[in-house]
């Protein structure tokens, strides 16, 4: 009898899980389901109905989802799964308020000088490099040195090197990519030269015709990889550039999503290391329908190439690297419909001689005075030099006025350099540049 009792009981608990392991199973594909309904309706709509009114699905999803910040920059980077060694580095900034991304390639032959904290945990995992010098290596052996903090080592000097906020890590290899490019079908790309590598003991075979052609993940991965340009490394920078457009061009296109989510997902969890989760892509879900990749700026970090002791190094001036990030990437964004130009006669300015030419920011400061301008100082610029003249103000919209005295000459939106510098404005003349003497012509138009 107690036998019989027991077996029911067991029966009632087995039914009962029954139950809800099917109710589950129901609500779980219901509530999966409407999410896929809501993710293809907001991707496939129209931004606003026939009325002008937003449609139902964005007010939805306007509700649920968080939304973007103004900036993101992403770190990426790309491992070779033989040997570890990372043949590419990239920072990728995106901006909600004008829907545009900047791509920055940092030369894999960077010099570094790797900070003794890290250095410390690069040697406990690789013994034999104890007495190499940490100043005398590569951007790429960062990650590979540093193993699983590798991303985090990379992101962490790249912080400091730019004096930037770096939001997420992507890191992947060629695996991964290979399959992500073969499963949204392969790139349409414009191959620039001939392209033919054998290295059995990388097992690696490149052999590329030039001109336009479709390339597969095989094929995309042999164009990456391509070294032997005769312009160097930077001319392989560029290529990859021109490549990865295309690549995102394609692979966040809303029918790439729609038509392969599980190769996306299969990406995501299988070959790619990052610490970007579900919850953050809630706030970008929004913006894929908005995204232009055509409005896709492309840069290379500033540098010069020099060859110590027999190697070869890319070298990356410090203060100019975080001169330009700011322009990149935290310059704060302003439509121009809101820009409100002011002149520059009340501010106090100070002219820095940044070229070869001698006396030339005394000359600058004359032919400001005599336009109306108060110069508070001249003197040499202790920076790199540049080609063109640098305008440095805290605010857009100021120092335009400046530069109808110069033939090349950029503005510079930088409060922090303008504060360093303890001037409204500090010119800093280019190399490139030529002072245009207009205060005849002003005098002369005042006069009629």
């Amino acid at each position: 009898m107690q036998n019989k009792k027991k077996k029911r009981k067991r029966k009632k608990k087995s039914l009962i899980r029954r139950f809800f392991k099917i109710l589950f199973s129901i609500l779980t594909i219901y509530f999966v389901g409407v999410a896929c309904f809501f993710v293809y309706a907001f991707m496939t709509s129209d931004p606003k109905n026939n009325n002008g009114d937003a449609t139902f699905v964005d007010k939805v999803v306007d509700k649920v989802t968080p939304q973007a910040p103004e900036r993101t920059l992403v770190l990426v980077a790309c491992t070779d799964e033989g040997e570890g060694r990372t043949d590419g580095i990239m920072l990728a900034d995106y901006n909600s308020i004008n829907n545009q991304i900047s791509l920055v390639s940092i030369p894999r032959d960077t010099k570094v000088s790797i900070p003794p904290d890290m250095w410390e945990v690069m040697v406990q995992n690789y013994p034999e490099i104890k007495y190499d010098d940490p100043s005398f290596k590569k951007i790429n052996a960062i990650p590979n040195y540093g193993k699983d903090r590798g991303m985090e080592f990379l992101q962490k000097y790249l912080e400091d090197l730019l004096d930037v906020k770096i939001n997420y890590y992507v890191h992947f290899n060629f695996e991964g990519f290979r399959y992500i490019v073969d499963s949204v079908g392969g790139i349409e790309f414009d191959v620039p030269q001939r392209m033919y590598y054998s290295d059995p003991t990388q097992d690696l075979y490149i052999d590329l015709k030039p001109g336009l052609q479709h390339l597969d993940g095989n094929k995309s991965e042999q164009l990456l990889r391509f070294r032997s340009y005769p312009q160097g490394d930077l001319k392989r920078v560029e290529v990859q550039q021109a490549y990865l457009k295309e690549f995102f061009k394609k692979v966040v296109s809303v029918e790439s999503i729609i038509s392969n989510p599980k190769a996306y997902f299969t990406t995501l969890t299988q070959y790619v290391d990052t610490n970007f989760t579900i919850n953050d892509g809630l706030k970008y879900l929004g913006e894929i329908k908005e995204l232009d990749v055509n409005n896709t700026q492309s840069y290379t970090l500033p540098n010069t190439t020099e060859t110590i002791s027999g190697v070869s190094f890319v070298i990356v001036d410090e203060q100019q690297a975080k001169d330009f990030a700011y322009e990149v990437f935290k310059k704060p964004t302003v439509k121009p419909e809101d820009i409100v130009y002011v002149d520059s006669f009340d501010k106090s300015i100070q002219v820095l001689n940044g070229s070869y030419t001698k006396g030339i920011a005394g000359k600058t400061k004359e032919i400001l005075e005599n336009n109306g301008y108060i110069v508070g100082n001249i003197g040499d610029s202790p920076e790199a030099k540049s080609k063109e003249t640098k305008i440095y103000v805290s605010e857009i919209g100021q120092g335009n006025d400046l530069q109808q005295f110069f033939t090349n000459s950029k503005i510079m939106v930088n409060p922090n350099k303008v504060s360093e510098f303890g001037y409204d404005i500090t010119i800093v003349v280019g190399t490139d540049d030529e002072l245009k003497d207009i205060s005849t012509q002003i005098t002369e138009e005042s006069s009629q």
